[in-house]
């Protein structure tokens, strides 16, 4: 039973990270979109807000790709397993 509320508590984890990341995007959009709507409205020269939708940007990407990506290790533990597997084949041989 122990190893079933192990694999119930990562599953949250993960469950959790997503819902954090469609939060953050959520944000993102809607402060992005109000700056530009700013931007255009009251200054329609420089277009400034492509600099924060840029920079703000990177730390989107970054959370996807902890959230979906590299989420709890796995990536380390599938690279690991493909080591291993090349240890084994080259010891065969």
């Amino acid at each position: 039973m122990s190893d079933e509320n192990e694999k119930l508590a990562l599953a949250r984890k993960i469950a959790e990270r997503k819902v954090a990341f469609i939060r953050h995007a959520i944000s993102y959009f809607v402060v992005i979109v109000a700056l530009a709507v700013v931007n255009n409205v009251t200054w329609g020269g420089y277009q400034w807000w492509l600099w924060v939708a840029f920079g703000w940007g990177i730390g989107v990407v970054s959370h996807f790709l902890s959230a979906f990506l590299y989420q709890s290790g796995r990536l380390v533990d599938r690279l690991a397993q493909n080591e291993l597997e090349k240890m084994n084949e080259s010891n065969k041989t």
